[in-house]
Formats: structure tokens, sequence, C-alpha cells
């Protein structure tokens, strides 16, 4: 089972990909900020919505780096973070967009290079 990182401050979004991904079979770890410290194990992708990077531009390109891939939530394509991270996918997320991304990232990840 592929395990997902979800940061998204917003409750509701959390919940409602939380929801989502284990539907999909994905198990899932959420935060509500990039504070990764106390994070156990490691990930097979990571799910950042935008609202979480905040002013400290270096501090999330650090974040992406240690729990890449990451997939970023964001309202408008490309994000200051495109550069940093696999695949931006733009809110709302209409269909399959956010589950075809994590799965295009873990694939990416698990094939050699």
């Amino acid at each position: 089972m592929d395990r997902v990182l979800v940061i998204a401050a917003d409750p509701d979004l959390r919940r409602s990909l939380q929801f989502a991904l284990e539907a999909e079979g994905y198990l899932v770890t959420w935060r509500a900020d990039l504070s990764g410290d106390d994070l156990p194990g490691s990930f097979d992708c990571t799910v950042i919505d935008h609202h979480c990077v905040g002013d400290d531009h270096l501090r999330a390109v650090a974040f992406c780096r240690r729990f890449r891939p990451v997939v970023l939530l964001a309202n408008a394509v490309p994000h200051t973070l495109t550069p940093w991270v696999f695949r931006t996918v733009e809110k709302p997320m209409l269909g399959p967009a956010l589950t075809r991304a994590i799965r295009d990232a873990i694939a990416t990840r698990s094939s050699p290079t």
C-alpha cells in the first residue's frame, strides 16, 4: 500500500483529500502545515495545498526536496513552487487529476533511472 503525506491547513479539504485517497487505496498521513521534523518513516508521494506554503519560500523548497515527489494543489498554474514539484494540479480538482498525478509521481519514483 502506497503512503501519501497530505499537507493542508483547511480541515475540510484535508478530510476530503484523505477520504478520496483512502478510497483509492492509499495510506494517508496528514499535517496542517509544513512542519515535518516529527514525521515517521518515508512517503511514496506528498500532496501540498499551496495555502500551506506561506512566505518562507526557501523552507517550502526544502520541504519539497525532502518529501518528494510532491504534487502541489494551487489556484493558478504555474505556481512559484512549480519548478520544485513533480506536478501542479489546479484547484478545484475535477475528475481524477489528483489521483493521476499521485500515481504518475509514484511510478516515476519507483522506476529505475
